[in-house]
């Protein structure tokens, strides 16, 4: 590589670098009074345990809080005092548990009886199933006093409002009960002009699409019969030559509605509705959950509310475990300058843009979200990658010893490790894959970030590192000036 090619290219990388950096680590700060500039790192999704959350609690039918007791109780009271109460007594209509209050005619024999029981199971399981089909990194629905659930999910978007709306979304999707029906009826209780069941001899399944300007939508993919009924149904509606309104119903609550103005006959609609890609996830895994029978429960909830929550580790986690891998990294960076010169800033430059790359993969691709044992995963791999440059380094060092010249030691030096880089990883590779593929929650993403990272790793360590070490070797004038700019000594040296 020609001295001049050598330093267009380097002027051309750190800027490109630098660039990047800034966008990635810049904290956030307002361009003008209403554009507001977010960096890379700002706009990484976080688990429960780095970032905020939403919880809410499920209350079935029957079933009501400490607080909402209370409430009509002094209602009650009240009542009596000024003589205008038609209330009843709640005393005597609620039977304390715990930490809610179930209504007499749940109870059996002082208890909870065996058909609320038995239905509250099956709603929970349902619950339990809509979440963890959602795939978040860090969520928990657990039962709470034994007959509410408790649902925690982490903020799905940086922007506070879309967050809480998202949120509110999901909770009260996941709290609907009943099976699935499509008619054009404006309510449940009343009947359409035609209809058709929701059930898994009509729908194969419910996925989502990215619909350009109109934000995702939700597909409804039929089986062959369903194709047939849908078209019959399609074709009814609008008999008479006039566009009309369809709506899918889950139990007494519009899943879904759709304009419809002539027979339609397609294997798969597209439902779209300004959905975001979570609210539009949350309504396929909902019709998931039901088509086949198992999900529908009997059980009615309360209208849930939503609260906000902090990270689950502590509200600084996030910026602790940032500085943190930061100082590592420049500790790491400092020992390859002291220890090898020269080829320890083509290490700088390796690691920088192995890093951006990560920085890139976490903040940029919707399907990775970030936890503690995120954070791991690519302290283990930026460990690696240092690794292999140490390795591969120290093989230079020792080819140049046996009286190689520098360019020759760096080509021998890089293929005695190339087999051991490129084997490791592979293992390191199929690992991550394996895991990934097989693991669920917060281990499945730690897994997506683990092979993310290797990925990057392969390619900064077998490629561009290498690649940077004879961008700046090509800078000094002759073999010795080389020599003198990877730190090497020897007693004799070859002139040019």
């Amino acid at each position: 590589m020609g001295k001049k090619r050598s330093v267009a290219l380097i002027v051309l990388i750190t800027i490109v670098l630098a660039g990047v950096l800034f966008m990635s680590i810049t904290p956030t700060f307002y361009v003008s009074e209403v554009k507001k500039f977010n960096s890379l790192l700002s706009i990484v999704d976080l688990g429960r345990d780095l970032g905020d959350g939403y919880y809410t609690v499920y209350y079935p039918e029957g079933v009501i809080s400490d607080d909402e007791y209370e409430d009509l109780k002094a209602e009650y009271e009240y009542g009596q005092e000024e003589g205008t109460s038609d209330l009843s007594d709640p005393a005597g209509d609620y039977t304390a548990y715990r930490g809610i209050y179930i209504s007499n005619d749940l109870m059996e024999d002082g208890k909870p009886g065996e058909a609320f029981r038995n239905n509250f199971a099956e709603a929970y399981k349902a619950v339990k199933a809509r979440y963890e089909g959602m795939g978040f990194s860090d969520y928990t629905v657990r039962l709470q006093d034994d007959y509410t659930i408790r649902a925690e999910i982490p903020a799905l978007d940086n922007d506070e409002y879309d967050a809480e709306a998202i949120a509110q979304n999901i909770f009260t999707l996941f709290s609907y009960s009943g099976e699935l029906l499509f008619t054009d009826a404006s309510d449940a209780s009343s009947a359409g002009t035609a209809e058709m069941e929701g059930s898994a001899d009509n729908i194969r399944s419910a996925t989502t699409e990215n619909a350009g300007e109109q934000g995702y939508a939700v597909a409804i993919n039929f089986t062959s019969a369903g194709q047939e009924a849908f078209r019959e149904l399609t074709s009814s509606l609008t008999s008479s030559g006039s566009s009309t309104t369809l709506n899918i119903f889950l139990g007494e609550n519009v899943l879904l509605s759709a304009s419809v103005s002539g027979t339609m006959d397609q294997s798969s609609v597209y439902i779209t509705g300004g959905y975001t890609a979570e609210s539009a996830k949350a309504v396929a895994t909902l019709i998931n959950s039901v088509i086949d029978g198992e999900g529908a429960f009997e059980l009615s909830f309360a209208a849930p509310e939503y609260f906000a929550m902090e990270p689950s580790m502590g509200v600084h986690t996030a910026l602790i475990a940032a500085v943190c891998i930061g100082v590592l990294a420049l500790a790491s960076l400092v020992y390859f300058l002291v220890r090898f010169k020269g080829m320890g800033l083509a290490h700088l430059y390796g690691f920088l843009t192995y890093a951006l790359a990560v920085i890139l993969c976490i903040s940029l691709i919707p399907a990775v979200q970030l936890t503690i044992g995120g954070l791991c995963a690519i302290v283990l791999a930026s460990a690696f990658m240092c690794y292999c440059n140490y390795y591969a380094f120290n093989n230079i060092k020792k080819e140049f010893s046996t009286g190689k010249t520098l360019t020759a030691s760096v080509k021998s030096g890089y293929k005695n490790s190339l087999a051991f880089t490129i084997d490791a990883h592979a293992i390191l590779l199929i690992a991550g894959l394996a895991l990934y593929l097989i693991a669920t929650g917060g281990v499945k993403f730690m897994a997506l970030i683990f092979t993310l990272a290797v990925a990057a790793s392969a390619v900064c360590t077998l490629l561009l590192t290498r690649f940077y070490l004879y961008m700046f070797m090509a800078q000094p004038k002759n073999e010795r000036g080389r020599i003198a700019f990877v730190g090497f000594k020897r007693e004799e040296t070859e002139d040019d």
